[in-house]
């Protein structure tokens, strides 16, 4: 099942956009190539770099995000986190929160972003609320829209690129998937994210940032 959904959410994350008109999403090809060439991550020095270009901030000293429209880093999945920051460079995402994050890592490396990635992927996630499972977490067949832990595991932590969504902040949740329903953010390869997300409603989006998030 997760190897069915491998390639399809690789763009669901962490904050909103650089311009009006974004950069294409990288095709499957082209992810392929950039995951070949991908440098092996240094958490040690990723952690040097997370304090010395100010990233606590905005994502806390331990990547968990005071302000509830902005992303939990911490425990993220490091493959996700890396492909997330090629897109903030590359201008693939659209929206005003993302100049900023441009503007942060525009002058780093591959290997400076491995190493970030590596570093926040081995922080302490936070806990979500417990509350009760929401049918639509479960999927459904008539709208083509596949259970959620097909692409993000059964307890939300995700899969090499597939973000985790437990523990993180509801607010931001929710405009995420909002941002992907209304063709907001498009830099998922093969619009996997978005062409579930267009089929949600607003009750079934906020029953599962309720579920996921913190």
């Amino acid at each position: 099942m997760r190897r069915t959904f491998y390639f399809l959410l690789l763009g669901f994350g962490l904050a909103g956009g650089t311009t009006d008109t974004p950069a294409g999403a990288l095709s499957l090809s082209e992810w392929q190539r950039e995951l070949a060439a991908k440098p092996q991550g240094d958490g040690t020095r990723g952690g040097t770099l997370y304090a010395e270009h100010g990233c606590a901030g905005c994502h806390g000293p331990e990547g968990m995000a005071d302000n509830r429209q902005w992303p939990v880093l911490a425990r993220q999945r490091p493959l996700y986190l890396y492909k997330m920051l090629l897109d903030y460079q590359a201008e693939r995402m659209a929206g005003p929160d993302a100049a900023i994050m441009a503007s942060v890592i525009r002058e780093l490396n591959r290997q400076d972003l491995a190493d970030l990635a590596e570093w926040l992927g081995a922080l302490p996630r936070p806990q979500a609320a417990e509350v009760p499972e929401p049918a639509i977490l479960r999927g459904d067949r008539k709208r083509l829209i596949p259970p959620c832990s097909a692409c993000h595991g059964a307890h939300g932590q995700g899969w090499d690129l597939q973000p985790a969504l437990r523990g993180q902040n509801r607010d931001y949740l929710i405009r995420t998937l909002q941002r992907f329903k209304k063709g907001e953010r498009s830099n998922d390869v093969n619009a996997g994210m978005s062409q579930f997300a267009a089929k949600l409603t607003d009750e079934e989006i906020r029953a599962l940032a309720e579920y996921y998030g913190r």
